[in-house]
């Protein structure tokens, strides 16, 4: 009985975790294509060529694998928020320098 209920607690890590860095950039891909495919696109394969597709292509994994990590690094709230709090930063580092550019362009 002792046994039983202390491994209840216990998180498997799935075989083919995607490293912590790595799984910061894949999210923030998708961030950034799935605001991209907000717009209507120009070239009607924008989808099939820029979606889900490539970012499993670029980074060689698939979705299974993708969603394992994702839940297996959400159970430990530190490491998902150090994830998302890095993408935020990030998105931001780019807003900043898009509105410079802006700012460059409008002179």
């Amino acid at each position: 009985m002792i046994l039983s209920c202390s491994s209840t607690g216990a998180v498997e890590k799935p075989d083919n975790l995607i490293k912590e860095s790595v799984l910061e950039r894949v999210l923030y891909d998708i961030i950034v294509l799935e605001a991209m495919s907000t717009f209507k696109p120009k070239n009607q394969d924008f989808e099939s060529v820029y979606g889900k597709p490539y970012i499993y292509k670029k980074y060689g994994i698939d979705s299974l694998q993708l969603v394992e990590s994702d839940n297996y690094y959400a159970k430990f709230p530190r490491i998902y928020t150090r994830i998302y709090s890095n993408i935020q930063k990030r998105m931001g580092k780019v807003k900043d320098s898009l509105t410079e550019l802006d700012k460059l362009q409008r002179k």
